[in-house]
């Protein structure tokens, strides 16, 4: 067992996808990088579902693991992202829902590769599954890959623009929780909810909805936001008492917009990250 040093977390990445569910890495190739480029604390947070953590001993590594799930939910009919940082994953609950997802995913997927073929485009869902990852969790982008494997589209933006983006021909909403169960389902499993990516809400009035329905922190650095939404998330998470936390939402080396790295976040959030990592340890002591 590797010993990990007890100096303070200063090289994090705490959004990061592998091949169980969108990503182009393994597991291991993941944690692999993640030593290579010397972070301290590292999260791999799949849509929905914590196989990733099935696959991987975290005391094999000389860094911190905090576990973690990007998991999918519905506020005012608007898709909102949660990050779970340090659930329980033998909670009950928790693993229904995560399985809930599963089911939800592969039936839309159907209904959309039926739609497809009724459009003229010719592919399967063994061939979606098959670039699905261990788990078969099927999600937009794999279908966008199939269809720019044929030759139906010239890219996978291409594919959302014409095809399966929200409101396309071959879209068809997957079933969600509503915001306030998935925060309870967090909760019970022992866990942080921290809402992900939050200049991406369909309104930004919706922050303040989700903080009074009980969020624990907010991702203040994404690669989607820029220097002033930073700031302005760091105020509001001071203001409400919330931890602050970063992350590339890296899925592969083809998006050069989501990179594998260390986060580049100040002083403040760093100490956020520290003290949302030590309630974490003193939770699971």
């Amino acid at each position: 067992m590797i010993v990990k040093k007890i100096n303070n977390i200063a090289r994090i990445n705490l959004h990061l996808h592998t091949n169980v569910s969108d990503g182009a890495l393994s597991p291991k190739q993941l944690l692999k990088r993640a030593l290579e480029i010397k972070l301290d604390l590292v999260s791999i947070t799949d849509h929905d579902t914590f196989d990733a953590y099935e696959m991987i001993d975290p005391a094999a590594y000389p860094f911190r693991i905090l576990p973690g799930m990007e998991i999918s939910s519905i506020h005012n009919h608007s898709d909102v992202h949660m990050l779970a940082y340090g659930y329980d994953k033998r909670n009950r609950e928790l693993k229904e829902m995560t399985e809930m997802y599963l089911v939800g995913r592969r039936d839309r997927a159907v209904k959309m590769i039926n739609v497809l073929n009724e459009l003229g485009m010719k592919i399967t869902l063994e061939e979606v599954v098959e670039v699905a990852g261990s788990r078969e969790l099927i999600v937009r982008p794999h279908i966008a890959q199939i269809l720019l494997k044929h030759g139906y589209v010239k890219s996978k933006n291409e594919a959302f623009d014409k095809y399966i983006g929200n409101d396309k021909p071959a879209y068809f909403h997957k079933p969600e929780l509503l915001v306030p169960n998935v925060l309870k389902i967090i909760h019970n499993a022992g866990g942080f909810a921290v809402t992900a990516h939050p200049g991406k809400l369909a309104k930004p009035e919706y922050l303040a909805d989700l903080i009074g329905m009980g969020i624990d922190g907010i991702e203040v650095w994404h690669p989607d936001h820029n220097q002033q939404q930073v700031q302005d998330f760091i105020k509001i998470a001071q203001a409400n008492k919330l931890f602050m936390t970063g992350g590339s939402d890296y899925h592969g080396e083809l998006d050069n917009h989501n990179l594998f790295d260390v986060v580049p976040v100040n002083a403040t959030v760093l100490q956020s990250v520290n003290e949302m990592y030590e309630a974490y340890l003193c939770r699971n002591r």
